[in-house]
């Protein structure tokens, strides 16, 4: 069938606490912008991922602006708020329930991670989700994909997504705060100015 000016707009969603967002995140965002032909890729900052209740997290306002820091100057990448506004925890399926809703011109693509993808079937609601949307997965360097039994009886739309590995993490980057240590090598200049103007991570 030939495209026509109805052809919806295509925005991949890259969800996670981003406590702090760094550098590898933004250049994986890229990666899935580029490789899958997406117009943008959002940042979902979660208010509270329903994997990790007990976790003490930095207060949604920091993260949120920090994302928005990280950003600023990158084509097609831009952090949202949305979560924050929906029913806590944070499930997916009720995040793209919304969004089909509030957004019924607009392709949204689920970004994950490969270890996320090998349990997608302890998802909430995951058939629901895979039968509305295409799924990416960044799979870990040297790791072989895994698509769980009980999924391979679905149509599922699913795109591979490769990227040089930096081996940041958020656990990173906010222990070398609590130990005094330098982090412009893992977060960009402005987000290692709102950490330190802020007191952020010190314990």
């Amino acid at each position: 069938m030939t495209k026509h000016m109805g052809t919806k707009k295509k925005v991949g969603l890259f969800g996670g606490t981003f406590d702090p967002v760094h550098i590898a995140h933004t250049a994986l965002a890229k990666a899935f912008r580029r490789q899958l032909g997406l117009d943008e890729v959002w940042f979902l900052v979660t208010p509270q991922n329903p994997w990790k209740t007990d976790s003490r997290l930095s207060p949604d306002h920091d993260r949120l602006a920090m994302a928005r820091l990280a950003l600023e100057n990158e084509e097609g990448l831009t952090a949202s708020d949305y979560e924050f506004h929906l029913e806590k925890p944070s499930f997916s399926y009720r995040t793209l329930r919304s969004l089909r809703k509030e957004f019924p011109a607009t392709e949204f693509t689920l970004l994950i991670g490969g270890d996320n993808w090998a349990a997608f079937d302890k998802w909430a609601e995951h058939r629901e989700i895979l039968t509305h949307h295409p799924v990416a997965v960044y799979p870990r360097t040297g790791s072989a994909l895994a698509t769980p039994e009980s999924l391979q009886d679905m149509d599922i739309r699913l795109s591979i997504v490769t990227q040089p590995l930096l081996d940041i993490s958020s656990t990173d980057v906010r222990r070398r705060v609590m130990e005094g240590k330098e982090i412009t090598d893992l977060v960009c200049p402005k987000v290692a100015e709102y950490i330190r103007n802020n007191g952020l991570y010190l314990g």
